[in-house]
């Protein structure tokens, strides 16, 4: 089967190595669709080459099962969720890989080749009404800003804040707005805050010291219930603790930020933190029902596609934060 592994800095190649064997539990999946995720950027980056290949948003089709396993069958279609656990722990029975405490937290990888194994536990049949370009899109990408708004439990008519549209952001939007919350956005790049708007934000500004002013008049004096970081920047949550109204909630989703905590504000303001990573099952299957349901465009903010083949040559143009490209799907659909 064909892969595409990094052989050091900025090389990647196409290669041809033996399929996996699906172990006890597993499922060998012929991968139609690979998102790519900001988090691959590792593998545009390694120092060595690696034997590990990046890509953890896929989805496919069922070509073998290995022992063990009873509930899928050859030519089954499915959605992968991007996460293993341990497989025993409460939480993993209950499809919360993310949450397993037995195991450390490991991507499922090697979407960015033919054919991968996975545990049958990870897949979601995917509906007949949903390809596998969107199938690939649920967990990841619309999994995550979906999970962490089910604990915020924003509902009709909040006002949330969301900074950073990248592909999780853009999602967050259009989930929020989903769920009838008035959206405002921020985010430097145009083509960002033009797709925020399209996905139903009332309004899009660029960071900077009029942020504060333009979303300060636009939130009225009790400020925004809800400030969802999905940009991972310090400057980002200095913002949402300037405008969030008393009694608000603060979602982090964006990884890296540091930033520094006057605990004087989440007091006197009376403020909820919550931090949120990936999705379970059930997040998946209620996402495909919307999705299904026409509540929801899974492919609303995709404007690239590749083949595998194409993926070295065109890898670069996605890290390289190129102004157009939204969000890129490695398709191999047949």
């Amino acid at each position: 089967m064909r892969s595409v592994k990094a052989f050091g800095p900025q090389d990647l190649r196409v290669v041809e190595s033996d399929a996996p064997e699906p172990g006890p539990g597993e499922v060998l999946v012929e991968t139609r669709a690979c998102g790519i995720c900001g988090s691959d950027k590792w593998f545009w980056h390694v120092e060595s080459p690696s034997d590990y290949v990046a890509g953890h948003e896929a989805a496919g089709v069922v070509v073998r099962t290995g022992p063990g396993v009873t509930d899928f069958k050859p030519g089954d279609r499915v959605a992968v969720n991007n996460v293993k656990g341990c497989g025993e722990c409460d939480e993993c029975r209950a499809g919360r890989f993310v949450r397993c405490g037995a195991a450390p937290l490991v991507h499922m990888g090697f979407g960015f080749a033919e054919r991968m194994a996975v545990p049958a536990r990870n897949c979601l049949p995917l509906d007949p009404a949903l390809s596998y370009e969107q199938g690939a899109l649920l967990f990841d990408n619309w999994g995550t800003p979906y999970a962490a708004l089910k604990r915020a439990r924003i509902g009709p008519g909040d006002r949330v804040l969301v900074t950073g549209c990248g592909p999780i952001g853009l999602a967050a939007v259009a989930l929020c707005k989903a769920k009838g919350a008035v959206v405002a956005a921020v985010d430097p790049i145009a083509a960002r805050r033009a797709a925020a708007l399209r996905l139903g934000a009332a309004t899009a500004v660029p960071p900077g010291e009029a942020a504060a002013v333009q979303l300060g008049e636009f939130a009225g004096a009790s400020g925004f219930g809800y400030g969802i970081d999905c940009s991972g920047k310090a400057a980002s949550y200095e913002l949402i603790f300037e405008l969030i109204a008393i009694g608000g909630t603060i979602v982090s989703i964006g990884e890296g930020a540091k930033f520094a905590l006057d605990s004087s504000s989440l007091i006197h303001k009376h403020l909820t933190l919550i931090g949120s990573l990936y999705s379970s099952m059930e997040d998946g299957a209620e996402l495909q029902r919307m999705a299904v349901a026409g509540e929801l465009d899974l492919l609303a903010f995709v404007t690239h596609r590749f083949r595998l083949e194409d993926l070295p040559s065109s890898f670069g143009q996605v890290m390289g934060a190129d102004a157009s490209l939204l969000k890129a799907v490695v398709v191999n659909e047949i």
